[in-house]
Formats: C-alpha cells, sequence, structure tokens
C-alpha cells in the first residue's frame, strides 16, 4: 500500500462526506481515476454509507430500559458469604484436583515402570509351558513337533 492508498483509507469517511481541503481533494481525484483498488473501496464505502443513512432508525420499547437497568441492577447485587465461599474454594481446588491427579498418574507410571520382570512372571512363557505340558505326543515331523523341540532346547538352554 503506497502514500496515497494510505491516504485515501485514512480519510475515507471525509471524502463520503465531502469535507476534503481543495488542495488535497485534486490529488485523491487523480489517484482514484488511476488506482482501481481505492476506487473500488470508495465507492462500496459511498453505498454502505447510503444505505446507513436511509435505513429507518429502530427506537427500543418503552419497556427495554428499566428492564435493562433492572436486570442489571440484579446481575451486580453482591453474593451472599455462603456461596462467595462455595465459589472461592471451587476455584481454588480445581487446580489442586489436576495436581492430585498428575502426580497420582506419575507415581503409577513409576510404579509400573519398576514391576520386576521375570521369565516365569510373563503370561506367554506361562500359557507355552502349558501346551508343552498337554501336548507331548506329536508326530515326528510336523510343525509342532518341532516348535515344541525348539522350545524345550531353548528353556533348557536358559541358566
Amino acid at each position: 500500500m503506497n502514500r496515497d492508498c494510505r491516504k485515501i483509507a485514512e480519510n475515507l469517511i471525509d471524502i463520503v462526506e465531502n469535507n476534503i481541503p481543495e488542495s488535497l481533494k485534486k490529488r485523491i481525484q487523480e489517484h482514484l481515476a488511476t488506482c482501481s483498488r481505492c476506487n473500488r473501496l470508495v465507492k462500496s464505502f459511498i453505498r454502505a454509507w447510503q444505505e446507513l443513512a436511509t435505513s429507518e432508525k429502530l427506537t427500543p420499547s418503552d419497556r427495554f430500559w428499566p428492564e435493562l437497568l433492572a436486570k442489571i441492577k440484579d446481575h451486580e447485587k453482591p453474593m451472599p458469604l455462603r456461596d462467595k465461599i462455595l465459589a472461592g474454594l471451587r476455584n481454588s481446588l480445581r487446580p489442586a484436583t489436576v495436581s492430585l491427579i498428575l502426580l497420582f498418574g506419575v507415581f503409577f507410571g513409576y510404579q509400573l515402570g519398576n514391576v520386576p520382570r521375570t521369565e516365569t512372571s510373563r503370561p506367554e512363557v506361562l500359557t507355552v509351558e502349558h501346551y508343552l505340558q498337554d501336548f507331548q505326543d506329536f508326530p515326528d515331523g510336523s510343525v509342532s513337533d518341532f516348535f515344541t523341540k525348539y522350545e524345550i532346547s531353548i528353556q533348557e538352554e536358559k541358566p
């Protein structure tokens, strides 16, 4: 946006109301003739300004202002002491509750991370041992025979 475009934007209301000094008026007209962007801006603003001037004025009913003032006064009434205390507790306990939840999460996560890992405590090892005890008589050379012999040899190699 160059200097002339800024000048148009700054004086938009004055241009529409034709309250511009003569020295500036000629410069603005020359710029509007060459700058399509500023020309569109001024024309759309003139249309909006004219629609605003011709629109009907809305006036509120006679009850509007007294009812609005009554609602404002009701809203500004001081809270009873009990409600103030409860609101204060609620506002102060909210961060404490979030902090406790986070601390419990960190604590239980730490505890879960420090569970001792032994080979016999893993459920998949217990399941394999269970099947190995139940199925001992597989045909020689079958996939099941290979798997059970392989598992047995692995278990025997472990110290």
